[in-house]
């Protein structure tokens, strides 16, 4: 039989409680007594974590911890100890959510129930993907990226305010305003505040430049990455950024609850026997969301030929008379989901 701990954790302190699967087993109810008393309340290091690892070596166990800023650490130093950890989604743990006894030993002794109904089969709760610092690393390059590349389009604006209140113009007007060509050609003309204003340009496409390489480097033997970069439309960073949130396909049930990660799938309102769909969910990670409707619409504006079949659905839905918005929302939910089987049979974009 497994016990079942429950594990409140906070910045300093660490508040646990064991219980046996089998409540009628005298051994591992003797254990647990003993393990209440030397864990009740403790420091939050990883010494305490040592001692907590090696009480439970050799004995079959669950350690359930509810989500928080510290969670990560802790997940990390037990696994890497032998401990078997499951981290819940803070918001599904309704009996310490909605519990009017907020006190930590109260909360810990709830998250060993709930661990030990987990143990017997029950789904009380969803649980969370805890990344690695691998993971994590490329997750925050993607973001400096990201950060960086819209310092750099709210650059844009501000010179292309400036030149609009100093009457100034380039040859080519549609030409990107912060490449070499148009920075050169606004040297020609340029005060004190336009060179400011250029030597920033050029200092920013440098340091995205190094990112873009750098996340080049990190993710060339990814195979999510190759997969979706594989994807007409979906360039480094949008392939890399979508690669890195994923980490594990295999933890999608279906297409659709892959589509609804990213928060592209419609809200349902019911109401007694009627059920209307609203707007986008909005869930999960703006940015994430972001990328995938990018690089959705840079595939149906590069695929002339309308070869895609995400091409033809936003075309019949502009015909129908879908704004252009609500109709690139529907063609990402429908990009989401061919992804999914992209991705699930390692099979290469293919039209």
């Amino acid at each position: 039989m497994c016990l079942a701990i429950g594990i409140d954790v906070h910045s300093k302190k660490l508040t646990s409680f064991a219980v046996p699967q089998d409540e009628e087993n005298i051994d591992e109810s003797e254990f647990c007594l003993e393990f209440n008393k030397e864990f009740k309340s403790t420091p939050a290091d990883r010494t305490t974590l040592n001692r907590m690892a090696a009480w439970l070596n050799g004995r079959e166990h669950l350690i359930l911890i509810e989500n928080s800023t510290k969670t990560h650490e802790v997940f990390w130093i037990l696994t890497d100890l032998g401990c078997v950890v499951v981290v819940a989604n803070a918001s599904d743990l309704y009996r310490i959510t909605m519990s009017v006894k907020k006190t930590d030993y109260h909360d810990c002794r709830e998250l060993a129930h709930y661990a030990r109904r987990y143990l017997n089969g029950e789904r009380e709760f969803a649980t969370c993907l805890i990344v690695t610092a691998e993971q994590l690393n490329r997750r925050q390059l993607c973001r400096i990226y990201a950060q960086a590349s819209s310092g750099l389009s709210d650059l844009r604006r501000r010179i292309r305010s400036y030149m609009l209140a100093r009457g100034i113009a380039v040859s080519i007007p549609e030409r990107d305003i912060v490449s070499e060509a148009s920075l050169r050609e606004l040297e020609m003309v340029a005060d004190t505040s336009m060179s400011l204003l250029i030597d920033e340009a050029r200092r920013q496409r440098d340091r995205i430049k190094k990112i873009k390489n750098e996340i080049l480097k990190e993710f060339k033997n990814d195979e999510l990455f190759q997969l979706i970069y594989s994807i007409p439309g979906f360039g480094i960073v949008t392939a890399s950024y979508l690669s890195a949130m994923i980490v594990d396909i295999g933890r999608f049930a279906s297409a659709a609850a892959f589509a609804a990660y990213y928060g592209v799938v419609p809200k349902q309102r019911e109401s007694a026997d009627h059920s209307v769909r609203c707007g986008i969910t909005r869930r999960g990670d703006d940015i994430t969301r972001e990328m995938l409707v990018d690089g959705t619409f840079h595939h149906i504006s590069i695929d002339v030929n309308r070869r895609s079949d995400v091409s033809r659905f936003y075309d019949r839905l502009r015909s129908r008379g879908f704004p252009h918005k609500k109709a690139l929302m529907a063609c990402a939910n429908k990009m989401a989901q061919k992804m999914f089987a992209i991705l699930t049979t390692k099979t290469p974009y293919r039209i």
